[in-house]
C-alpha cells in the first residue's frame, strides 16, 4: 500500500512576510512599488520628478543663452562703471535692463516652450536701441525722432510675442482659433503694451530725470501710433499666414518646441 503524500501547508502570512513572495500574492501586488519608485503604493505610480538637470542643460546649450550672457555682462559693466563714478542716477537704467534681459528666458520656463532664437535677438536689440542708447546715452534728447522707429519695432516685438503665446496656448489645449481672433488678440495686446510703455516713460521722466517725453502730448500720441503700426504689420502677416500664405517667422512662433517633451500616456493595468 502506498500512502498519499501529505500536502505541505503554505506558510502563514506574518507582518514580516506581508507583501513578499512567501506571503499573500494579492498583498504583494498591492504593496509592490510601481516602476521601482518606493513612493508608489497601492498600484498608483507616483508623479515623476521634474528633470531639473535636463532643463538646465537644455537652457544653457541654447544659442539665446549665449546671447543673454553677452548682454548681461555688458549691462553689468555699465552698472559697475556708474557705481565707480558714483553716478547713481546713471545706474538705474542698466540695473533695470539687467532684470529685463531675463524676461524671455523666464517666459520660456513658464510656458515650457522654446522661443525662436531670432526673437531673443530682436528683444536684445530693442533693449540696446531703446532704453540704453535712447535713455541711458541720452540720444532721445539730441534726436527726438529716434524713439519713433524704436516704438514701431517694439510694437512688432509685442505682436510676435503675442503670436508665440497664442500658439503655445492653442497647441496645449488642442484649440484652433479662427484667424480673426488671432489678429484681434495681437492688436489688443499691442495697444495695451503701447499705452503701458508711455506710462513707463512718464514715470521715468518724473522720478529718474530722464527725457523720454520731451515733446509732451504730441510725442506721446505719435509714439503710440508708431507702436500700433508695428503691431498692425505683424497682425496682417499673421492673418495671411493662417489664411494659407505661410510666413517663416510666424511659423517658427507657432511651432515652437517644448523644453521638456510631454510624457507618454501611462498604460492602464
Amino acid at each position: 500500500m502506498h500512502s498519499d503524500p501529505v500536502p505541505q501547508e503554505e506558510p502563514a502570512e506574518t507582518a514580516g512576510t506581508r507583501g513578499q513572495a512567501g506571503g499573500n500574492p494579492e498583498h504583494a501586488a498591492v504593496h509592490m512599488p510601481v516602476n521601482g519608485n518606493p513612493s508608489a503604493v497601492g498600484g498608483h505610480a507616483a508623479v515623476p520628478a521634474l528633470p531639473f538637470r535636463s532643463v538646465l542643460r537644455s537652457v544653457l546649450d541654447a544659442p539665446a543663452t549665449r546671447m543673454l550672457v553677452v548682454v548681461e555682462v555688458f549691462f553689468l559693466g555699465v552698472l559697475a562703471a556708474a557705481g565707480l563714478a558714483q553716478a547713481w542716477s546713471d545706474s538705474a537704467v542698466p540695473a533695470m535692463l539687467i532684470a529685463a534681459a531675463l524676461i524671455p528666458s523666464a517666459v520660456e520656463l513658464a510656458f515650457n516652450s522654446r522661443c525662436p532664437t531670432w526673437l531673443h535677438g530682436c528683444y536684445f536689440v530693442f533693449l540696446l536701441a531703446g532704453p540704453f542708447v535712447g535713455t541711458q546715452m541720452r540720444l532721445y534728447a539730441f534726436w527726438t525722432l529716434w524713439d519713433k522707429p524704436v516704438h514701431a519695432f517694439s510694437g512688432a516685438l509685442v505682436g510676435w510675442a503675442t503670436v508665440f503665446a497664442l500658439g503655445v496656448a492653442c497647441r496645449r489645449t488642442q484649440l484652433a482659433l479662427p484667424p480673426f481672433l488671432m489678429v484681434a488678440g495681437v492688436v489688443l495686446a499691442g495697444g495695451f503694451i503701447a499705452a503701458m510703455w508711455e506710462i513707463a516713460e512718464f514715470t521715468s521722466d518724473h522720478f529718474l530725470g530722464t527725457r523720454a517725453q520731451n515733446a509732451g502730448l504730441v510725442d506721446t500720441v505719435t509714439d503710440m501710433m508708431c507702436g500700433i503700426l508695428g503691431v498692425a504689420a505683424v497682425a496682417v502677416v499673421a492673418g495671411l499666414h493662417f489664411r494659407g500664405r505661410p510666413s517663416v517667422l510666424i511659423g517658427s512662433l507657432v511651432r515652437s518646441p517644448d523644453i521638456i517633451p510631454p510624457a507618454p500616456p501611462r498604460e492602464q493595468r
